[in-house]
């Protein structure tokens, strides 16, 4: 093997180990108090093997009896190794214990930090990345990074410094013979490093696999009654049999390397014990020491097979938690486009107008760049109820991401009250705007706790009348336990229609000054599309109220009409004025259906 895969390697481990170093710090004193703990443990093995020598030279040769006690001998001899094992029993306990409290410690913290930064980034890179490969990270590759920074490297320095020790005792016991047995050394570093390269290369296959494997099976479980309305379970089953089959194989792949190095580590210690045995027994009839010096030094050889071993295995986890610890600071190295300035200008409680001037903005992907907006110009004011109008692609929720500065444009500029959002703290801005898109998400919680997301503090009176103003109450009060009903994931169980109305009263409960609403007459009956409609006018009094819609039906009760075609306002006005001055208006709602019961 090239010495430059092997300082890679090498590398690679210290690099990603120094990233985490900062997340270690809270956990210092009891990491302190762990190797504190781990020296006495090493300082008793080290004596462990003497009482040994004692009984053997002093009580069980012949010519020793005449001058000492056996008995005595013996039963000291028994009670000091009993001493030190029951005393190094206790430092290993208070070791483990600690470490693994370490361990859970930064586990926590490692993933409390990394969702804080996966909420933060935009929605551009969860477009990138697949959800189920960002939970693996998230829950897996966590565990095996704090792994790696507490009990693997813990247990490193422990292992090292036992055998530091042990070989001290053996070069001050027979330095010929310990010298011969130096031998094996080179040979474990490089099969080390070798198989722990093969190791990360393999553990980083092996992780991509189940990402894909998570995401997969994410994607099929939500979406179980397409597949069962397709009748397609038989193939879906197939394909995850094969990505999982796969998966199996990358991490059979794992495993062979890892036998490979135990292999490797556990023959050369077998040849190490074997020359000690050997050398160590012509030295004895040479009269070089005693037979009870021969079995400590033997002791120790085997001693040192722990502590190797271990090394080998803390070398395996070492490899994968540096691959695990590259896919976590992958996405921890993503910059967080959205921040607030430092010395942010003060948000106005009730906004009078938001402001697009001249908004570029595009997509970033792999082939390229697509345009979402260009030129796009539109004044919206508080008092209007403002009805925003266009296909599919023309730019609306682009447009409702840029109001929220889920994005930044590219070139021109949003503005509320005559300020670029850029000049705002990020979460005050957010505060003034209540936002409801076409596709709701609702979580597997109670229908309580899923309106309570828009505001925490509501009471029980607040709830109900956002509710109704949604149209929704009725329904929620046939569910089984009203309020407190648990809504299935995403909300299964509950209609489309229903859903929306749940997300519409959410939004509502936020009292925001200015609300942007996708589709909130679709699958509604009459009444209920009435109420709604008259909810949101009477806000747009008070506020900035944009309604996304296609239904032509509802188009002549706003005050005001944005039509869109191709990232660009090509029209405002009124409905009326509109379909009477602009054919293209008048094609895309003409090309419009009703979808209501």
């Amino acid at each position: 093997m090239k010495l430059s895969k092997l300082v890679e390697q090498v590398s690679l481990n210290g690099r990603v180990a120094r990233r985490f170093l900062p997340d270690l710090v809270p956990q210092r004193w009891r990491v302190a108090g762990v190797l504190g703990a781990g020296l006495g443990s090493t300082a008793l093995e080290l004596l462990r093997p003497w009482p040994l020598q004692w009984i053997v030279d002093y009580a069980l040769k012949p010519a020793a009896t005449s001058t000492t006690d056996p008995t005595r001998v013996v039963l000291a001899g028994a009670a000091a190794y009993l001493g030190i094992s029951i005393v190094r029993a206790a430092c290993d306990y208070v070791a483990t214990v600690q470490t693994a409290r370490a361990q859970q410690e930064l586990t926590r913290g490692l993933r409390y930090r990394l969702f804080s930064h996966l909420v933060a980034l935009s929605p551009t890179f969860h477009a990138r990345n697949k959800s189920g490969d960002l939970l693996v990270r998230l829950m897996g590759d966590v565990s095996l990074v704090s792994s790696m920074m507490t009990e693997t490297l813990i247990e490193l320095a422990q292992r090292t410094l036992l055998v530091v020790g042990t070989l001290a005792m053996l070069f001050w016991i027979d330095p010929l013979l310990s010298a011969a047995l130096l031998v094996i050394a080179p040979v474990l570093l490089l099969a080390s490093a070798y198989v722990g390269r093969h190791i990360t290369s393999a553990v980083r296959k092996q992780r991509r696999k189940e990402g894909e494997l998570a995401d997969y099976m994410y994607e099929a479980i939500a979406s179980t009654p397409l597949i069962q309305s397709l009748g397609r379970g038989s193939e879906t089953v197939r394909r995850f049999a094969r990505s999982n089959r796969t998966s199996a194989r990358a991490g059979l792949k794992t495993a062979r390397w890892s036998a490979r190095l135990s292999s490797s580590v556990e023959i050369a210690l077998g040849l190490a014990v074997a020359i000690a045995l050997a050398v160590g027994a012509w030295r004895v009839l040479g009269g070089a020491y005693s037979a009870g010096t021969l079995i400590v030094f033997v002791s120790y050889v085997r001693a040192i097979a722990k502590p190797v071993r271990a090394g080998s295995r803390g070398s395996e986890r070492l490899s994968k938690g540096a691959a695990c610890g590259e896919r976590v600071l992958k996405v921890l190295d993503q910059a967080v486009q959205i921040r607030s300035p430092l010395a942010p200008k003060p948000m106005p409680e009730r906004p009078r107008e938001l402001v697009f001037d001249d908004v570029h903005f595009a997509y970033g992907t792999s082939s390229g760049n697509r345009a979402a907006l260009s030129r796009f110009t539109a004044r919206f004011e508080r008092g209007e109820f403002v009805g925003v109008v266009g296909k599919s692609g023309a730019g609306k929720s682009t447009f409702a991401c840029l109001a929220l500065r889920l994005f930044d444009p590219d070139r021109g500029a949003v503005r509320i009250d005559g300020v670029a959002l850029g000049e705002y703290d990020v979460g005050e801005l957010r505060a003034r705007y209540g936002l409801c898109m076409q596709e709701t998400t609702l979580f597997g919680d109670t229908l309580r706790e899923n309106l309570l997301l828009g505001d925490p503090e509501a009471t029980e009176e607040a709830l109900w009348r956002a509710l109704d103003d949604a149209a929704a109450s009725e329904f929620v009060r046939q569910l089984p336990r009203g309020l407190d009903t648990p809504l299935g994931s995403a909300g299964v169980g509950l209609s489309g229609g229903q859903r929306r109305r749940i997300a519409l009263a959410r939004t509502l409960l936020r009292r925001a000054p200015i609300l942007i609403v996708d589709e909130p007459f679709n699958g509604l009956d009459r009444a209920a599309v009435e109420r709604v409609r008259a909810t949101l006018a009477k806000y747009a009094e008070q506020g900035i109220v944009l309604v996304i819609t296609h239904d032509r039906g509802d188009l002549e009760h706003f005050d005001r009409i944005v039509f869109l075609e191709a990232g660009r306002v090509v029209a405002d006005g009124r409905h009326d004025e509109l379909l009477r001055d602009h054919a293209l208006y008048r094609a895309t709602v003409s090309d419009s259906t009703e979808v209501r019961p």
